[in-house]
């Protein structure tokens, strides 16, 4: 009988060992700190990525924008909130692979303050003109350029931004000058362009771009992927058009501070992976021009370190710094 008793309870710690550790399970609304103004192409990817991550964690998904310093006011904001779980951020490009090489003062090191949780779809960029600009392709553009000198100006959604580097890539890669003049955001930089104040370019997210585009309020001369968006099959990539190594595109994340408590982030990892693979969601983010690019934190982590590597790079290669 004592053997029979030494055997049990032998068979019940190996069982408990053995047995997955218990899930975290969120039971009250998550918020979603969105990093960039209301309105522009990333608050509308991070709306939607909401949307579809509360119907996997059967919770509300919160929105909170706040805007500032590239991303970086979201970043602090996440890091002095509780690492519970209930709170998360959108991440993108600029935030965990541009800011630090282009920021002379980072609050943040993306590689240390940031959990990742996971990749959800990848934009290519759209470069589009005011209807004064009299160029309907790269090279009449060029030529535009070049025959009002010091009149055209290349818009950004604020200094040390995606679109900011793709201005000072295009200058560098086609031998022009265009004036950097950042916005507070992508939506005011798009709706100034749209306005026709002035001889303006800006290169950004699809988003607020394809429905103004569609209607011809806005020309766009070209899209910075080496394939052309299927939302947009007569536009011309910018590498056929005479910039052959052109191949950049936007990509869009979760993630947590990394003091969340690791079953919490682990947790977090299966819901965002079940989100990003969703098709109502890869249905939705396709039209806004996001295609889906499901990664897990792992996958996501790796993704980051190259283009952290590749767009500090090209920055110092262009000289861009902001102070």
């Amino acid at each position: 009988m004592r053997a029979l008793k030494v055997i049990l309870a032998h068979f019940l710690v190996v069982a408990a060992a053995s047995s997955p550790a218990q899930t975290w399970v969120p039971n009250k609304p998550v918020r979603l700190i969105i990093p960039q103004v209301a309105g522009g192409g990333a608050d509308s990817i991070g709306r939607l990525i909401g949307q579809g991550l509360s119907e996997k964690i059967g919770q509300p998904i919160i929105a909170d924008n706040k805007p500032g310093t590239n991303g970086g006011i979201g970043v602090e904001s996440l890091m002095h909130s509780p690492s519970d779980g209930y709170n998360i951020m959108l991440v993108f490009t600029s935030v965990m692979a541009i800011n630090p090489a282009v920021y002379t003062k980072l609050s943040y090191d993306p590689l240390k303050d940031l959990r990742v949780l996971g990749s959800i779809c990848e934009v290519p960029l759209v470069m589009i003109a005011s209807s004064g600009i009299e160029a309907n392709s790269l090279k009449e553009f060029i030529a535009f350029v070049k025959s009002k000198p010091g009149l055209v100006f290349g818009a950004s959604s604020g200094n040390g931004t995606f679109s900011h580097l793709l201005i000072e890539l295009l200058n560098a890669k086609a031998g022009l000058s265009l004036t950097h003049v950042p916005f507070k955001g992508e939506a005011p930089a798009v709706q100034h362009v749209m306005s026709n104040q002035d001889l303006m370019i800006y290169i950004g997210t699809p988003a607020p771009i394809l429905g103004p585009v569609s209607v011809g309020r806005l020309k766009a001369l070209g899209v910075t992927t080496s394939l052309r968006m299927s939302q947009l099959p007569n536009v011309p990539s910018l590498a056929e058009q005479g910039l052959p190594d052109v191949n950049e595109s936007f990509w869009y994340g979760l993630a947590t501070s990394s003091s969340t408590p690791a079953a919490i982030a682990e947790a977090l990892d299966q819901y965002v992976l079940a989100a990003a693979k969703s098709p109502g969601l890869i249905q939705s983010l396709e039209k806004v021009g996001c295609n889906s690019q499901p990664m897990n934190s792992t996958e996501f982590s790796e993704r980051i370190k190259v283009d952290y590597a590749k767009y500090g790079a090209i920055a110092r290669s262009v000289g861009m710094k902001v102070d």
